[in-house]
């Protein structure tokens, strides 16, 4: 099976090139091409997607991202390796961190057909969020060549917490003010160790977590609480599942985080859910 391979040198799993096509040489996949993380990606796949070609993408959540919001709605298909310090849209799929089996799992996987989020246009596969985690992941870029990614994290995590904003949002004819408003891809678990998870990704849903509050202790309780897998258990957590959401606000842009990247936006934001468009092989 032939193959054009996406990646990104900088969160490839360390493999170069040479290796990469020495590993799917072994298990009878040739990449025909490889195309680079860069300005020119849409236009350099375009071509490929137009053919109907099978576009393989090494990295972490945010290059899998990008990749899929070209291929979504085509009739190419997507095959996504782990490749990246967070990826959490391989390990939801059940796809093997190791890249060795996963790239073995690919000569004999199945097309299957998934479902994508979008927010204004833009395509998301994992979740989307406006409020804490955005402010936290500005803070953090700001950090990290200084301290490192991990400390950057909690720091600006701590710092945050301590400094957050509120917003006034409208969803549906409901007004809130909260620092946090959670829009996932697909059906999202509050309950459990380990934060949030997923295990379905063709249910046809978004899944909405608000924060019902602007008050400081009750969301360092929150906070607790999700370190301990008990969410679910509080009041001042809404939950909420869609196909189709709208949240207006009184601000003229919105930063909003997008699979671990963050856009400015001007509201209102549209939230969608987009059964079966993304064909992926795994």
């Amino acid at each position: 099976m032939k193959v054009v391979v996406v990646y990104n040198p900088k969160s490839g799993g360390g493999l170069t090139r040479s290796e990469l096509r020495a590993l799917f040489n072994k298990y009878d996949l040739t990449i025909d091409t490889f195309v680079p993380i860069d300005d020119k990606m849409s236009r350099k796949l375009a071509p490929f997607i137009k053919k109907k070609a099978t576009i393989v993408a090494v990295g972490g959540d945010g290059t899998l991202s990008g990749v899929a919001g070209l291929i979504a709605g085509t009739p190419a298909v997507f095959a996504p390796l782990p490749g990246g310090t967070l990826n959490h849209f391989t390990k939801d799929l059940g796809i093997s961190q190791d890249i060795e089996e996963a790239v073995a799992r690919l000569s004999h996987a199945k097309i299957q057909e998934i479902d994508v989020a979008r927010v204004n246009g833009t395509v998301f596969i994992n979740n989307s969020s406006i409020g804490l985690y955005p402010s936290s992941l500005r803070m953090r870029d700001r950090f990290e060549q200084y301290l490192g990614k991990w400390l950057a994290a909690l720091i600006s995590s701590i710092r945050t917490l301590v400094r957050f904003r509120t917003y006034n949002v409208t969803i549906g004819d409901e007004t809130f003010r909260t620092p946090f408003v959670f829009v996932g891809n697909n059906i999202y678990s509050l309950e459990g160790l380990g934060g949030v998870t997923r295990n379905r990704l063709n249910k046809g849903v978004l899944s909405v977590f608000i924060a019902r509050t602007s008050s400081r202790l009750v969301l360092f309780k929150i906070v607790l609480f999700a370190l301990i897998g008990q969410m679910h258990l509080l009041d001042e957590f809404d939950e909420r599942k869609t196909t189709r959401l709208s949240i207006v606000s009184k601000r003229k842009r919105l930063s909003v985080s997008r699979d671990g990247e963050v856009m400015h936006l001007k509201p209102p934001l549209t939230y969608e859910i987009q059964a079966g468009v993304l064909r992926i092989l795994y």
